[in-house]
C-alpha cells in the first residue's frame, strides 16, 4: 500500500510540472578533444560594450580549442554579416578552414548567410544546446578578455577598442591551464619574442605532442570533476519527459515567471542524438519539437495511468 501511495503521488501532474528537481543535474560530461590545431573553433559575440570613437561596440572572438589561440576584433555590429566576414579574413585567410565550428545559437550564427559561408568554405557548423553553452569554449574566453580589458581601460570606457592588440598577446604568449603552454608555442613551434624573453623551446611536433597528452589528462581531470555534480541519465525512444521552462515575466499581461510552472510536457523521446542530446514531439499533436534538447532540462514524465488506478466512481480516492 505504501509503494501504491508513493506512485500515486510522484505521478502528479502539477507536482512534476512546477517543483523543482532536488537531484543533481543530469548529463555527465561529453569532453571535445581535437587533436590538432583549428580543428575545432569556437566564436561568439561580446557585448554591447561602450561605443568607441571608432563606433565599435562589439567584440567578434574566434578560439582554437586545440591551442587555445584566439583571434579577436572589434566590430560596431554584432550580425551574420560582420560574423561571416571575419570568419573568411580572421580564420579561413589565415588558418585555413576548420573542421568544425562551434556557436551558440544567437542570431548572427543561425542565419543562412552563415550558414552559408561556413559550409561553402568546408566547415560544419554545430550549435550549442539551447540553454546550456558550455559547450562552446568562447564562453570562457569571454570572461578572460572582459576581465583583461577591464585591466587595461582604467576610466577611459569609450576607449577600450585600442587595447585589444595587447590583451591579444599577452593571452596568446601566456601558458594555457589546460596545456601547460603557451597558444604561440603549440600554434607556431615557439614563443613570440617577448620582453621577458619566455625561453620554452619546443620543435612543433613535440608540443603537438605534449598538448595532446597534457589535454586528455586534463579533460579527464574536468570530467571528473563535473561528474562529482552530475548524474547519468539515459532515456529510450518513445519515453515521456518533461522539459524545463525559462519564462518571462510580462507586464503588459500581468503574467510573472516567478508564478509560472518550472516543465512543459508532456514530451516524447523521438531520437537520441548522443549521450546527452535528445529530439522530442509533443505528445499531443505529435509535432516535430525544433530544438535539441539537452538531458539536464529532461525529467521523466511518471506516466499518468498510475493516478487513474487510484480513482474511484465519483472522483474519490
Amino acid at each position: 500500500m505504501a509503494s501504491d501511495v508513493k506512485k500515486y503521488v510522484v505521478s502528479c501532474p502539477v507536482c512534476q510540472l512546477t517543483k523543482p528537481s532536488q537531484r543533481k543535474p543530469a548529463g555527465l560530461m561529453v569532453p571535445i578533444q581535437p587533436q590538432r590545431p583549428w580543428e575545432y573553433t569556437g566564436v561568439d559575440y561580446v557585448g554591447p560594450l561602450p561605443r568607441t570613437a571608432n563606433g565599435n561596440a562589439y567584440i567578434i572572438v574566434f578560439v582554437d580549442y586545440f591551442s587555445k589561440w584566439i583571434e579577436v576584433s572589434a566590430v560596431r555590429e554584432a550580425t551574420a554579416q560582420v560574423a561571416a566576414n571575419k570568419f573568411i579574413t580572421d580564420i579561413f585567410a589565415r588558418h585555413g578552414a576548420p573542421s568544425y565550428l562551434i556557436s551558440d545559437r544567437g542570431t548572427p550564427f543561425v542565419s543562412e548567410l552563415f550558414e552559408h559561408v561556413v559550409s561553402t568554405l568546408g566547415t560544419e557548423h554545430r550549435l550549442t544546446t539551447a540553454y546550456h553553452p558550455q559547450t562552446n569554449a568562447t564562453e570562457r574566453v569571454n570572461r578572460t578578455l572582459k576581465t583583461a580589458i577591464r585591466a587595461y581601460v582604467g576610466d577611459k570606457h569609450t576607449a577600450w577598442d585600442k587595447y585589444i592588440p595587447q590583451v591579444c598577446f599577452a593571452l596568446r604568449t601566456a601558458p594555457h591551464e589546460s596545456t601547460g603552454l603557451s597558444p604561440s608555442m603549440i600554434l607556431y613551434g615557439r614563443e613570440l619574442e617577448t620582453p621577458l624573453d619566455l625561453s620554452l623551446k619546443a620543435s612543433l611536433k613535440e608540443a603537438h605532442d605534449h598538448a595532446r597528452n597534457v589535454l586528455t589528462v586534463s579533460h579527464d581531470r574536468q570530467k571528473r570533476y563535473y561528474d562529482l555534480r552530475r548524474r547519468h541519465v539515459s532515456y529510450n525512444i518513445g519515453d515521456l519527459v518533461r522539459v524545463k521552462s525559462h519564462p518571462r515575466s510580462d507586464a503588459l499581461t500581468n503574467f510573472t515567471a516567478k508564478l509560472a510552472p518550472l516543465y512543459t510536457g508532456p514530451y516524447r523521446i523521438s531520437r537520441k542524438m548522443s549521450d546527452v542530446n535528445y529530439k522530442l514531439t509533443e505528445v499531443d499533436t505529435g509535432r516535430r519539437w525544433v530544438k535539441y534538447c539537452h538531458v539536464c532540462r529532461v525529467l521523466s514524465m511518471v506516466c499518468m495511468r498510475l493516478r487513474s488506478a487510484f480513482i474511484l466512481p465519483g472522483g474519490n480516492m
